[in-house]
């Protein structure tokens, strides 16, 4: 009888599974054979790495995927198929990877359990809900933690992984980290203190993984090292390096997806390094973040899959464990949105540039995948002109764009250009003496912003008067004491006794893994992330566990003209959208209350918004006056 042999190969030292023919398949089930490479081609998201006219090499995620329609195939078809002892092994354990603990296998932990993390070298004495989480998540084969930020989440799994590492069901002894590499710090300081210095882990550390290719494969294999840490782009080129260290017989390994959310989109390529390490035997796997949904309920989708792979998210917690901020007791934020009156020539270039954009875009079935691009400029560009106009009149100048020989546009440019030179646009004039008024009470401001022209004007120029420093992509991690780099900035602008006041910052380099909340009580955004995941995360930079002073929050809104489309308005009922989706997944009061607070604002859009955003976009932009 016609057979395919299922057998299992490694290539990178990654497991791959390979499908190969019986000599007389082609000549009965050609067709059978191309409808299967093509479903599975569809599934693994790519073309196969190998492929003959015989056999083929697919990921296995894809292969246990097809697994029932392999078997509706083989009963149509009447063939058969055969594993090698090797492959069904390896699908066995890695379906069983995906069920539920059964009583036996449970770590359980109680008050005993509890005192001895002080005898393994943690020194933070957790509160009720962490040991609850902490509890719950280790019943569990593999977890997620969607606590809100500053709840502890990085003490819990530093927790957990103590415990792993000293049980002997376990014999975990080796903790990897994928992380954004400005969340680095956090694992840094949670590391500093939870851990005492006798502690073997302390000892360890926490080795980050760069360099060449080379230095990445000498520090996994042959250092020494236990413990690492990589950023999610690094790991894009690493899976198989990462595959070598996890295949070590005397490597049990836990896995954790920090700010899990960044994989969110499937078949990108950090989803799909995540996925492509999904199947390696990690002794646990868990994620973390505080806004797994930032988009549309699909974002969990592929979040999900990296702890399990071969099933599909269940409509209850049973995997996730939830701390809300009302648990925490935290103080509701004060947030304040303020309307800012815009200058004659920021309203003239916004109206003229909005025209431009609903003339040719104002019929929503005209945006397609082509012109997605010239959308998204579009969109930036009216939310940059609402931020501070001359941010555009000078991309526009370079960009060959904007000519002086026009009378309007020189006019405007030029007006622009003074509006620079005496403090700013309107919301940077305010928000920089808001800054001011604050500082004489003795407290301190951080100023967000999308635009890195924005963070360099104020803190170099604007607020020089307030010693402000800066943080966006171009600042270097660095060290502390050495001038303007992240970490030193970060660490003048913490220090109660520092005269530096204010920090300016962007979402992407600030939004995630940094605490402030002793430091400052007031925040004040220029312009809002079109994600959801980043403002919200940026709002927990102050309303963190640890502090329980008063929050206020400045939102700076335009005031747009009556009559013209209003762009801030637009986007925040997309934002509102989001943060409601979330609210129900987590079933949030909190989120809920702030989707229902959440009123006129502006934001960039995001560079991956997809075409629904757009069309739903554009339909708000359309309708909205």
């Amino acid at each position: 009888m016609e057979r395919l042999d299922i057998s299992q190969i490694k290539m990178g030292n990654l497991p791959f599974c390979k499908i190969s023919l019986s000599k007389n398949f082609n000549n009965k089930h050609k067709s059978v054979w191309t409808q299967i490479k093509e479903s599975l081609k569809q599934y693994q998201g790519s073309d196969f790495d190998e492929e003959t006219e015989a056999s083929i090499l697919v990921e296995w995620t894809a292969f246990l995927q097809f697994l029932r329609t392999l078997g509706e195939y083989k009963r149509t078809y009447d063939f058969e198929v055969k594993y090698t002892n090797e492959a069904k092994k390896f699908v066995s354990d890695l379906v069983n990877s995906s069920k539920p603990l059964d009583d036996t296998e449970e770590i359980k932990i109680d008050k005993a359990s509890i005192k001895d993390l002080k005898a393994l070298g943690f020194e933070l004495n957790l509160k009720d809900y962490q040991v609850k989480n902490l509890k719950k998540l280790l019943s569990r084969r593999h977890g997620a933690n969607f606590s809100v930020q500053g709840s502890g989440k990085t003490a819990v799994t530093i927790a957990m992984h103590l415990l792993l590492r000293n049980n002997k069901k376990t014999n975990v002894n080796s903790l990897i980290v994928v992380s954004p590499k400005n969340a680095f710090l956090a694992w840094d300081e949670g590391f500093a203190e939870t851990l005492n210095i006798n502690c073997p882990m302390r000892q360890e550390g926490l080795t980050e993984l760069k360099g060449t290719y080379d230095q990445i494969k000498a520090l996994l294999l042959t250092s020494g090292k236990r413990n690492f840490i990589v950023n999610y782009e690094k790991l894009i080129n690493i899976t198989n390096l990462i595959g070598s260290f996890v295949y070590q017989p005397y490597n049990n390994v836990h896995v954790v997806l920090d700010e899990s959310h960044k994989i969110k989109t499937e078949e990108a390529d950090r989803s799909n390094a995540a996925k492509e390490i999904s199947t390696l035997p990690f002794i646990r796997k868990d994620i973390l973040t505080g806004t797994p949904l930032p988009n549309k309920p699909e974002d969990i989708n592929s979040q999900y899959k990296f702890l399990f792979p071969f099933s599909v998210p269940p409509s209850n917690d049973k995997y996730w464990v939830r701390t809300t901020k009302k648990e925490l007791n935290l103080p509701k934020p004060n947030r304040i949105f303020q309307n800012i009156k815009m200058s004659k020539p920021q309203k003239e270039l916004y109206g003229a540039v909005m025209t431009k954009f609903l003339n040719k875009y104002s019929n929503i079935s005209k945006v397609n995948k082509d012109s997605l691009r010239d959308v998204r400029k579009s969109i930036i560009r009216l939310i940059m002109i609402s931020s501070n106009p001359i941010l555009l009149t000078h991309r526009m100048i370079e960009n060959g764009e904007f000519y002086f020989g026009d009378d309007i546009s020189s006019k405007i440019h030029m007006q622009l250009q003074e509006e620079e030179n005496s403090g700013g646009s309107p919301k940077i004039k305010w928000a920089c003496n808001k800054a001011r008024e604050l500082a004489k009470e003795g407290k301190k401001t951080i100023i967000w912003s999308y635009f890195r022209n924005n963070i360099e004007h104020i803190g170099k120029y604007y607020l020089r008067d307030l010693n402000a420093v800066y943080i966006h992509g171009g600042i270097e991690t660095g060290e502390v004491g050495i001038e303007n780099t992240r970490k030193d900035n970060i660490k003048r602008f913490k220090d109660k006794d520092s005269d530096c006041m204010v920090l300016v910052a962007n979402y992407a380099s600030c939004a995630e893994g940094i605490s402030l909340q002793h430091a400052c009580h007031n925040a004040i955004y220029l312009d809002r992330s079109f994600q959801a995941d980043l403002y919200l995360q940026s709002e927990d930079r102050i309303c963190r566990l640890g502090n329980e002073d008063q929050k206020n929050i400045y939102i700076l809104q335009s005031e747009i003209p009556r009559g013209v489309r209003n762009i801030e308005l637009t986007i925040k009922n997309n934002l509102e959208r989001k943060i409601d989706n979330m609210s129900k997944f987590l079933n949030d009061p909190d989120l809920k209350q702030m989707a229902i607070d959440e009123s006129e604002g502006e934001m960039p859009i995001d560079e991956n918004i997809n075409m629904q955003d757009i069309k739903s976009m554009l339909d708000d932009l359309i309708k909205t006056r």
